[in-house]
């Protein structure tokens, strides 16, 4: 999951993805726990991984044969609610562990350890890329336009790029009073984006950026997050 510099964000899930592995077989459950969605505010039940793949499938418009790219994969959990789309998948994340995991879980698929902001791909190889829930993670907006930069760079032109729970810098306060209500942690902290620096980033790539906020059912992050389509 994570796609950063920052150790504290490393070290955290390095020693998540080491707790996860050792196992031979992973059912969804595990790789979602093993990408952190078993905090506080994270679940995800049925209806919500229903929700996930379908807004990943519709936005990108997913057919068979199709090169799709996820950035910060973790162990594979929103890869793994995409099996069966006939789409052709690869997965990068800077915790080895995780790339281990999603190696084991996924086989049928192609994973590599990768930073986000420099992807090991020459310009134009996939149809379409996303991410889910890694944006939160970066250490600054300089490194998330970056990341934003490289998502263009590997697509295809035309190709759509979609970033799916992006904290939202208008609901921090709000998100941070609910987080701490629940015990989760605020440290290391969470990144927040106003929704004009994608607005902006879109617009410097000649692109146009929907926003939607999230709504994700079950899954009590949701309130605070939104999703961007390039």
């Amino acid at each position: 999951m994570l796609q950063s510099n920052d150790a504290s964000w490393l070290d955290i899930w390095q020693r998540k993805g080491r707790e996860a592995a050792g196992k031979s077989f992973w059912d969804i459950e595990d790789l979602l726990k093993a990408d952190g969605f078993d905090g506080a505010m994270a679940q995800t039940g049925g209806a919500a991984r229903q929700h996930i793949a379908r807004v990943i499938g519709d936005s990108l418009a997913i057919r068979p044969g199709m090169r799709i790219l996820e950035v910060g994969c973790g162990a594979g959990a929103a890869l793994a609610l995409l099996r069966g789309s006939g789409a052709n998948f690869t997965g990068v994340d800077y915790s080895p562990p995780h790339i281990e995991i999603a190696r084991l879980a996924l086989p049928e698929m192609d994973f590599h350890v990768a930073e986000a902001a420099a992807l090991p791909f020459p310009d134009g190889m996939f149809d379409a890329a996303f991410s889910y829930g890694v944006f939160l993670y970066f250490p600054g907006f300089d490194y998330a336009a970056a990341v934003v930069g490289e998502m263009l760079r590997v697509v295809k032109t035309g190709g759509r790029i979609l970033i799916q729970d992006v904290t939202d810098a208008a609901k921090r306060e709000d998100c941070e009073a609910a987080r701490r209500a629940a015990g989760a942690a605020l440290n290391p902290p969470h990144c927040y984006y106003p929704k004009e620096f994608f607005e902006e980033l879109a617009a410097g790539a000649g692109r146009h950026a929907k926003i939607d906020d999230q709504a994700v059912p079950g899954y009590e992050n949701s309130r605070f997050r939104y999703n961007v389509l390039l």
